[in-house]
């Protein structure tokens, strides 16, 4: 069972690395041909392999439909559906929430557009006049976009995500009080009305105490309102993983009802005669499991946890004796009949391994051990065992979670979540009585919080380095089934040496007399990153667009540990403007650097920085930085003051950074510093505005590739279409971080043109819209 499974398991991974499908009748045709060869042993798994690929190919084209369609982006259409779920309160005036969209309007007609629909909607003042409850039918005006996030290495991929949770279309809710109307009455089962009840309560709880933030997730699933502060702490002690209600929380409650019924049922005379009782037991635990995962709103990992519950409880019923990696295997390939998609989630991946890495100690390989050693060691195992993939995922994994986890575990497990869950029970039939009990669990929380807080803060708790080279999997894999061997077999610490390249071989970077000057995919907005072989520097930290989210923390310090860089020598922040400015208190919080420059001194968050002024220079590893722009003593300000570097390799190919420069810093420049213009690849002043890149300015400059730093479909209209034509005109090829994801320039020791690459091109998917223009 379990090479079948992983034969399948194969099938299904190798399509999420095709940029498109292939067609249905294709997919159908090969999947009917091959059944017969599961009849043979020999080719039994090769069938699998292909079984795998075509059902989830065919799964993949269920899911992309239906498309929102590319010249309804931006419009403001009408749609009829149901609201699913409680809404989230992200702010005092904005919700956001999930809609089960029907059909739509697009001012032709109303036309089937049945699909999953996440919409933020903004009100007035502290609260909203109209707001929406689960299961009711709603008709709203809205404008819609395509999936669509920024793009880079290293980054999180919110559109693969998108995919992932059937979510086709996203956008906000215009005010149009004639429109936008309630059509009926919610409509919802029982448990959704309990779990709605119950996030209600927890709204005023978590006032007072914010570990009740956490026994929300641990009763009813909902993780939005642990904090990042919250989560930082999680991360950096390797325990996120209990505020996920998945294998350990699920399989928890099953066998504790499992070992209550069965005393129970052991004292019932008749019923042991008529059913034995750990079949009647083990059918009362499954059941227990499944209104715990229900009550959990039945996410993909609890989800998976309930089917491999399952599982086992069936095969006590049905007298099957199952071994654990039998049950893993026939748990696996469970899952991806139900949902291939699933192995897109890295949440499923960490589940399964782990569960593997349990079994595997569990099942004896280690001997005779007492039951506090045995605890001991499979954490140490766990941790080691789980550290490709944490680093293959988020690229950092916990040097302190066996100790954290030592402790944690057993104490959420066996006190928290009983506690959590009896409250939530009583709950439902007295309120206050519940809403104590659930304070306790929080109080029982806040106790093994002290130490997670005090092992967050020891400097070592958190490893984190570059995202592992690819070659480096392989060994790395071999050398944990090594160095997991059974005692008494020689040999087994060179497994060890086998991890070492996934820790100390970095990703490939310039060469002596070259750099690389990174654009990234910011949204509307300006951050690049200049690497030479030894040096690096940012130039600008895109905007921030809340109080728990900027792209210094969710794009810069990413691409920055994706590719191995352990320091950051400069930080120049152009000017004062958010989208320049706003993500410089995350990337120095990460990264200090050894030197900060800015026009605006004053205004760069936490650190003594220094005005940027024309003369400032770098010559790092052969490759020459200066800096051209503002002049000490200028009076100008806002975008016309922005910082402007010029980089130029060894060879004399050179990019030009000029933030938000206007005609009148362009004039200052084409009159004062015209023979240090002319350069291979521009990024364009100002996203392409009609405010800057004059016909003098990019004639002096003569730039072979011209880059707009410009968000998808941004509210501005940038970059405008008669700047883009001034480029074109001037034999400019042009491109657009908004639509191409982050551009990478590669300037060699070398002469001739420099090498353009577009992220979106290297990582193209079958779920990313074809045309996102």
């Amino acid at each position: 069972m379990l090479s079948i499974s992983i034969a399948f398991l194969a099938g299904v991974l190798t399509l999420q690395w095709c940029a498109g499908l292939p067609p249905v009748w294709a997919g159908v045709a090969v999947a009917v041909a091959v059944l017969p060869l599961l009849r043979w042993k020999l080719t039994r798994l090769s069938a699998m392999f292909i079984l795998g690929f075509c059902w989830a190919a065919l799964r993949a084209e269920y899911a992309l439909q239906p498309e929102l369609a590319p010249d309804v982006e931006g419009k403001t259409v009408v749609l009829e559906g149901v609201v699913l779920g409680m809404p989230r309160q992200l702010s005092a005036r904005r919700l956001r929430f999930l809609f089960a969209a029907e059909r739509l309007d697009n001012g032709h007609g109303w036309s089937n557009f049945s699909t999953k629909v996440r919409l933020d909607w903004y009100g007035t003042g502290a609260g909203f006049k109209f707001r929406p409850a689960p299961g009711e039918r709603w008709q709203l005006a809205v404008r819609l976009k395509r999936p669509h996030g920024f793009s880079n290495p290293g980054g999180f991929d919110y559109e693969r995500w998108l995919f992932q949770q059937g979510i086709r279309a996203t956008g906000y809710i215009r005010k149009d009080r004639e429109r936008n109307r309630r059509l009926a009455a919610g409509s919802v089962s029982v448990i959704s009305q309990f779990r709605n009840r119950l996030m209600s309560a927890f709204d005023p709880l978590q006032a007072d105490r914010p570990s009740m933030a956490m026994i929300r997730a641990l009763t009813i699933g909902d993780r939005s309102a642990i904090s990042p502060a919250q989560w930082d702490i999680l991360r950096a002690t390797g325990t996120s993983h209990l505020m996920a209600i998945s294998g350990l929380h699920i399989s928890l409650v099953a066998g504790l009802v499992f070992w209550i019924a069965r005393r129970v049922w052991l004292r019932c005379g008749k019923l042991t005669e008529a059913i034995p009782a750990s079949k009647g037991a083990a059918v009362i635990g499954l059941v227990a499991a499944l209104m715990y995962a229900l009550l959990a709103g039945f996410g993909i990992p609890t989800r998976r946890a309930f089917i491999m519950v399952s599982v086992l409880t069936l095969a006590i019923v049905f007298d099957r004796y199952t071994s654990l990696f039998q049950a893993i295997g026939l748990a696996v390939l469970v899952t991806l009949l139900i949902d291939p998609l699933s192995v897109l989630s890295a949440g499923w991946w960490l589940s399964f391994w782990a569960v593997t890495i349990i079994a595997f100690i569990v099942t004896g390989r280690y001997g005779r051990q007492g039951f506090a050693q045995k605890w001991i060691n499979l954490h140490v195992v766990l941790a080691i065992a789980m550290l490709p993939l944490l680093l293959v995922f988020f690229q950092e994994a916990s040097l302190v979670a066996p100790v954290a986890n030592i402790i944690a575990v057993p104490w959420v497990s066996l006190g928290v979540v009983p506690v959590a869950l009896t409250g939530t029970v009583v709950f439902a039939i007295n309120e206050t009585a519940g809403g104590l009990l659930l304070q306790l669990a929080g109080v029982l929380l806040d106790t093994v919080w002290l130490l997670l807080e005090w092992l967050s803060r020891l400097d070592f708790a958190l490893w984190r380095q570059h995202a592992p080279v690819a070659w480096t999997l392989l060994p790395a894999i071999f050398g944990l089934a090594v160095l997991f061997m059974p005692r008494g077999l020689p040999g087994r610490w060179t497994g060890g040496l086998l991890l070492l390249p996934l820790l100390l071989v970095t990703p490939e970077g310039p060469a002596q007399g070259e750099a690389h000057v990174t654009l990234l995919d910011v949204g509307q907005g300006l951050a690049a990153v200049v690497q030479t072989e030894h040096h690096t520097l940012v130039y600008d930290t895109g905007p921030r667009f809340s109080e728990t989210f900027d792209t210094g923390r969710a794009v810069v310090v990413p691409f920055l540990r994706h590719q191995g860089i352990q320091r950051l020598d400069t930080l120049v922040v152009s000017h004062g403007d958010n989208d320049h400015i706003g993500g410089a208190a995350s990337l120095l919080a990460a990264y200090p650097a050894a030197e900060v420059l800015s026009s605006v001194p004053g205004e760069v968050p936490a650190v003594r920085a220094h005005l940027c002024v024309r003369g400032q220079r770098w010559d790092w590893d052969g490759v020459r930085i200066a800096v051209l722009h503002p002049v000490n003593g200028d009076v100008l300000s806002g975008n016309n003051a922005s910082c402007v570097l010029r980089i130029t390799a060894q060879g004399g190919q050179s990019v030009l950074l000029t933030g938000d420069i206007e005609h009148q810093a362009e004039q200052i420049l084409l009159r004062e510093q015209r023979e240090q213009l002319p350069a291979n690849v521009l990024v364009v002043p100002h996203h392409g505005s009609m405010t800057s890149s004059s016909r003098a300015f990019i004639d002096a400059i003569r730039p072979d590739v011209a880059l707009f730093p410009s968000g998808y479909r941004n509210r501005y209209g940038f970059p405008k279409q008669v700047i883009v034509d001034r480029y074109a005109d001037s034999h400019a090829a042009t491109d657009q971080t908004g639509l191409s994801g982050a551009l990478t320039v590669t300037l060699t020791a070398d002469s001739g043109m420099p090498e353009v690459r577009r992220y979106r091109e290297t990582v193209r998917r079958y779920w990313q819209p074809k045309n996102n223009h």
